[in-house]
């Protein structure tokens, strides 16, 4: 996609200049915005289970790997468009039309490589939705207790989570995702002044004396729950191919000064310093989320600012799952008979139900089922698809490739490490959730 030409939009050098400075900045913002959830609020209980300094620097070279393999997409996506004549391509797409050009490629085989990609999108972002329910019922019950002298026994955490269910329903019956822009922004906003004043809380505390009380590394056994964790943060992966195809200027999202490295260079020292500070400053006590460590009163103000942060962000996520599933449910007999209306609202409502359902059944583990759904979805979608992505689209012009071999080799590597993220984080958070569960 070239960039619209200048004279014929009235733009002269100058402001055609600045034009694009605002457009790259916007990009930015919503690569930044797409890497920002719950994740970063999880890294100090991540390096707990890491060590100070194997968890900084391994938050560094997993930061290095991912970024890697958002630029293979955009790299393969670029290359397939050329081949295909296409404008763009989403990570489906580029999956499906990477086996396309194979020697033994068949239609059918075309058809389950973007079905494995929807259905590991589909996980993911539906196991970010059971990951705000759990992540808001953890936080308002701390605000309760804050502020009322006896609550009833009955509000475990999960009458929480059936009190927000009344509220996400209403929530998700809005079908078109422009009517959510404005609860967007004030989820934003709600954002940025929560992260404000948690690196306010971590950063201008005099620390240097605690960090000689934190191992470098802990055990190997908790090695695992570290990588689930940092690699469920690094959630923007599914972000980065429709926002630069919405670029006018397409060419600076990949270059080396870019946007794609500027924007998460940002969210990786955000990730290490929130990370590195929040565990120098509460050690072995670190909550599933630092919120939860917060006990003053503006400790109180962020624990409301990222429940009503997260709460919009659950149906900006549940948007997600809808488009895939929704269409194929729609040709349903069950639809045909209800009217495609009401069972669109009844899907949405069981779904619902369902993301209460897998919080409910977690109890109050937040960081495990972080680490899970980071084990399980995460890692395929940022580290083992796109090398294996790569390989597959360039394998037909291997003899013509200088470096192919290299590439080869470098992508295994990269699936390898993926997949061993995606083993051990898996059994390691599933074992741990039975143990837990087991000392209740």
């Amino acid at each position: 996609m070239a960039p619209p030409d200048e004279e014929a939009n009235g733009l002269g050098n100058d402001s055609a200049a600045r034009f694009y400075e605002q457009q790259n900045f916007g990009t930015i913002m919503h690569i930044i915005k797409g890497n920002l959830g719950t994740g970063v609020l999880a890294m100090p209980v991540a390096f707990s289970n890491a060590g100070i300094l194997f968890g900084t620097v391994m938050l560094a070279v997993l930061g290095v790997i991912c970024v890697h393999c958002m630029h293979i997409l955009v790299k393969c996506s670029h290359y397939l468009c050329r081949k295909t004549g296409r404008d763009h391509l989403d990570y489906a797409d580029v999956a499906e039309q990477s086996v396309h050009f194979l020697p033994s490629s068949t239609p059918k085989k075309e058809k389950a490589a973007r079905k494995t990609v929807n259905v590991f999108l589909l996980i993911t972002q539906y196991g970010f939705c059971c990951v705000y329910v759990l992540f808001i019922a953890k936080n308002v019950m701390l605000v309760v207790e804050k502020c009322v002298t006896h609550v009833p026994a009955v509000f475990t955490i999960q009458m929480y989570e059936i009190i927000l269910v009344l509220f996400l329903i209403p929530l998700v019956f809005i079908k078109n995702i422009k009517h959510l822009a404005p609860f967007s922004l004030v989820a934003n906003v709600a954002s940025v002044v929560g992260l404000g004043i948690i690196l306010a809380d971590i950063l201008f505390v005099e620390k240097f004396n605690k960090i000689s009380r934190l191992p470098l590394m802990e055990d190997w056994s908790k090695i695992p729950l570290y990588f689930g964790t940092a690699i469920y943060a690094f959630e923007g992966i599914g972000v980065v191919l429709p926002v630069e195809n919405k670029m006018r200027e397409p060419q600076a999202f990949p270059s080396m000064f870019g946007v794609l490295n500027l924007s998460m260079t940002i969210v990786c020292v955000l990730y290490i310093t929130v990370g590195f500070y929040g565990y120098i400053e509460y050690g072995a006590d670190c909550q599933d989320s630092i919120t939860l460590n917060l006990e003053s009163w503006y400790g109180t103000s962020v624990q409301v600012l990222f429940s009503l942060c997260i709460y919009v962000s659950y149906a900006l996520q549940f948007y997600v799952p809808m488009t895939i599933i929704g269409p194929t449910l729609a040709q349903s007999r069950i639809a045909r008979r209800i009217g495609p209306n009401a069972f669109d609202y009844l899907v949405r409502v069981v779904l619902v139900l369902v993301t209460f359902g897998i919080a409910a059944a977690v109890g109050k583990y937040l960081d495990l089922l972080i680490a899970l759904i980071g084990s399980v979805a995460s890692a395929a979608l940022a580290i083992i698809f796109p090398p294996l992505l790569e390989i597959m689209t360039f394998w037909p012009d291997r003899k013509e490739r200088k470096y192919f071999w290299i590439m080869f080799t470098k992508d295994i590597v990269i699936m390898l490490f993926g997949v061993l993220c995606f083993v051990s984080g898996t059994a390691v958070a599933v074992m741990q959730l039975v143990q837990r569960f087991r000392g209740e």
